[in-house]
C-alpha cells in the first residue's frame, strides 16, 4: 500500500502533545456508525498508549473466539498483535500481546506483515513482505501457533521464503483457502502453498504463476476456488491524478483454481475498473464488489472533492452490473474540507449492506496533513445508508495527525472493527502508531 508525506496512508498513527480528538460524523455516540464505548478507551485502542515505538497496521483477521489479530509492521520488523473482544492487549500472546517475527532474508530493511489469516484450529497465518536495505525482496510466510511462537511444524521453523522464478519479487496480498492452502500474490507473480508450507505444485509452474496485471492490491476467492486479483492504476500514486489514466484506472482478473486465467471472465480473464482497485469481496449470489479511489471529474455534477470512494459492481460473468449505483458505480465524497478519500476495505453485513472503510482527508504537501478514519455504509442497491452516522457516512480523527483505516471485519454481533494507522511528523521523524478501533453497526 501506498506511503506518502501525509502520513502512510495506507497505515499511519503517531503521538500528540494532547488528547486523541474524536470526529464522529453522527449525533450520539449509541447511533450505527457510533464508536463502541465497551472496546479499549472509547471505542479506540492505540499502540501509543501502551508502548513507545513506530508500528503501522495492514491486516485484521478475527479468531473463532472474538479476539481480534492486527498485523503490519513494529519496530521495523514483522509485527503481529492480538487483542481481547474488550479492546485490551492479551497477555496470553508473544510478549504482552505482540510478537515480532525476524526474517532472515528480510534483515537490515523494511519488513511488513502484508496479509493475515486464521486457520481452524487458531493458528495464525502471517503473509509477510521483506525489502532489505540493499534492495533485495522475497515472498515469506509465517505461522503462529495460538500462543504467538512461531509454529516449528510450519516450513522451516515456522517460516517460509520464496525467490519466485530465482526472482526477487515481493507480495501485497494473501489469501487463506477454504482447504487451508494459502496465496501470497505481489509483484507480477502468486504463488500457492500446501498447509505445510511447501509450494503447491498443482498450481501454476510448480506453485507459482504469473500476475498480468500490476501493481497487485487485492485478493479474493470464490466458493468454486476461483480467484479474482485486483490492480491499481496511475492514480493511486500521483495526485492530482492524470485524466489520461481515468477510463480504465485498475483492472480485475480471474484465475481457475490451477493458476491459469479464466478466459470466460469479461474480456479475456480482465474486467475494467474506473478506479484503482484496492479491495474485492464476493457477495452470497456470486457478484463481485470493488472499491478505491476516483477522481471528481467523473462525477456529473462534479463533487467538488478531488477523490472520492468509488464502489462498483460486476456480474458474476464480469459485466458491470447497472442495477448497482448509478449505472453500475457508486461514488461517495467526504467534503471540501476533506478532499482525499478513498476506500481501502470492504465488507457485507448479512442483511446486505456494504461497509466501505478508508481515509478521507487533505491533499498531500511538503508537509503532513490531516487526515482521518472514514467509513461508509450502503444498500445493496449502492445507496448510501442514511440511518448509519451522518447521511451514510463517518470519519474519525485523531488531533491534527494523519490517520487511515487499511483493513476492516464484521464481528458475529454486526459490530464493525477496523485497522489501521494514525502518524505525525516530530523532530525524531514520522511517527506511526497502530489503531484498533470498533463501531455499532445498529
Amino acid at each position: 500500500m501506498l506511503r506518502f508525506c501525509l502520513g502512510r496512508i495506507r497505515k499511519t498513527t503517531a503521538q500528540t502533545s494532547g488528547a486523541i480528538l474524536i470526529s464522529l460524523s453522527g449525533l450520539a455516540m449509541v447511533q450505527a456508525g457510533g464508536l463502541d464505548s465497551t472496546f479499549a478507551t472509547g471505542g479506540i485502542f492505540i499502540t501509543r498508549d501502551t508502548q513507545a515505538f513506530d508500528a503501522v497496521a495492514d491486516a485484521v483477521a478475527l479468531q473463532s473466539d472474538g479476539k481480534i489479530v492486527a498485523a503490519g509492521e513494529i519496530s521495523s520488523l514483522a509485527g503481529v498483535l492480538r487483542l481481547n473482544p474488550n479492546g485490551t492487549l492479551d497477555s496470553t500472546f508473544g510478549a504482552g500481546g505482540m510478537v515480532t517475527i525476524n526474517v532472515p532474508s528480510g534483515l537490515g530493511g523494511g519488513v511488513q506483515v502484508i496479509g493475515v489469516a486464521i486457520q481452524i484450529d487458531g493458528k495464525i497465518i502471517a503473509g509477510i513482505s521483506t525489502i532489505n536495505s540493499d534492495g533485495s525482496q522475497s515472498f515469506s510466510l509465517a505461522r503462529l501457533d495460538p500462543n504467538g511462537s512461531l509454529d516449528g511444524t510450519f516450513g522451516s521453523a515456522g517460516l517460509v521464503t520464496t525467490f519466485p522464478f530465482g526472482q526477487q519479487r515481493s507480495p501485497t496480498v494473501l489469501a487463506l483457502q477454504s482447504d487451508e492452502k494459502i496465496l501470497l500474490a505481489g509483484d507480477g507473480i502468486m504463488a500457492r502453498y500446501q498447509s505445510n508450507g511447501q509450494l503447491d505444485s498443482t498450481f501454476g509452474s510448480g506453485g507459482l504463476a504469473l500476475v498480468t496485471a500490476l501493481p497487485v492490491r487485492a485478493i479474493a476467492l470464490q466458493p468454486n476456488g476461483q480467484i479474482l486479483i485486483g490492480t491499481g492504476g496511475p492514480e493511486r500514486d500521483t495526485f492530482p491524478p492524470s485524466t489520461q489514466a481515468l477510463s480504465v484506472a485498475g483492472l480485475i482478473t480471474r484465475y481457475n483454481p490451477n493458476g491459469s486465467i479464466d478466459r470466460s471472465f469479461g474480456a479475456s480473464g480482465q474486467v475494467a475498473s474506473v478506479a484503482p482497485v484496492s479491495t474485492i469481496v464476493v457477495q452470497g449470489d456470486g457478484k463481485i464488489l470493488a472499491a478505491g479511489g476516483i477522481t471528481s471529474i467523473l462525477v456529473s455534477p462534479p463533487a467538488g472533492n478531488d477523490i472520492g470512494f468509488a464502489l462498483v459492481r460486476y456480474t458474476p460473468n464480469g459485466t458491470l452490473d447497472l442495477t448497482f449505483g448509478r449505472r453500475g458505480v457508486a461514488i461517495t465524497d467526504f467534503g471540501q474540507s476533506a478532499p482525499l478519500a478513498e476506500a481501502f476495505a470492504l465488507a457485507l453485513q448479512t442483511n446486505g449492506d456494504i461497509i466501505a472503510a478508508g481515509v478521507a482527508g487533505q491533499k498531500p504537501g511538503f508537509q503532513a496533513t490531516q487526515s482521518s478514519f472514514a467509513l461508509a455504509r450502503y444498500t445493496s442497491t449502492g445507496l448510501l445508508d442514511t440511518s448509519f452516522g451522518s447521511a451514510g457516512k463517518v470519519t474519525t480523527a485523531f488531533g491534527t495527525n494523519t490517520a487511515s483505516i487499511s483493513a476492516l471485519v464484521l464481528q458475529s454481533d454486526g459490530k464493525i472493527v477496523v485497522a489501521g494507522n494514525s502518524g505525525t511528523s516530530t523532530q525524531q521523524g514520522f511517527v506511526n502508531n497502530i489503531v484498533v478501533a470498533r463501531y455499532l453497526v445498529n
